[in-house]
């Protein structure tokens, strides 16, 4: 795991991401291998869990969750159509950071996933 400056804030990306065969969901992959990123609520199928990254803009009343960029694509919420397995890239983008490359939406973080060509 490397750790760069970004913008004034500090983004942790990993270009050699272990998956491991067990993990069924994008959640799996991404819990416990980054510093400073919470999950909230459960993985089932009925509720979209939410990811917090530490450094994120909060208020009382509006907590702001992480946007996902797959492949250039943005969504609000995690993208559960992923193989955890067709992953080859996962890169964290803390408050700062994202809200500079993505506007407003981002002012929580964004992570940045690059899924492995199709041959």
């Amino acid at each position: 795991m490397s750790y760069e400056k970004n913008l004034g804030t500090t983004s942790s990306s990993s270009s050699k991401l272990t998956i491991s065969p067990a993990a069924l969901t994008l959640i799996d992959v991404i819990v416990g291998k980054f510093p400073g990123v919470k999950v909230i609520g459960s993985n089932t199928t009925y509720s979209t869990p939410k990811i917090i990254i530490r450094g994120g803009s909060m208020s009382m009343n509006n907590q702001a969750y992480a946007v996902y960029d797959v492949d250039g694509i943005l969504y609000t919420d995690c993208p559960t159509f992923i193989d955890p397995q067709q992953v080859k890239s996962i890169t964290i983008l803390r408050s700062l950071a994202a809200t500079n490359r993505y506007g407003g939406v981002a002012r929580g973080g964004a992570i940045v996933i690059r899924l492995k060509a199709n041959n």
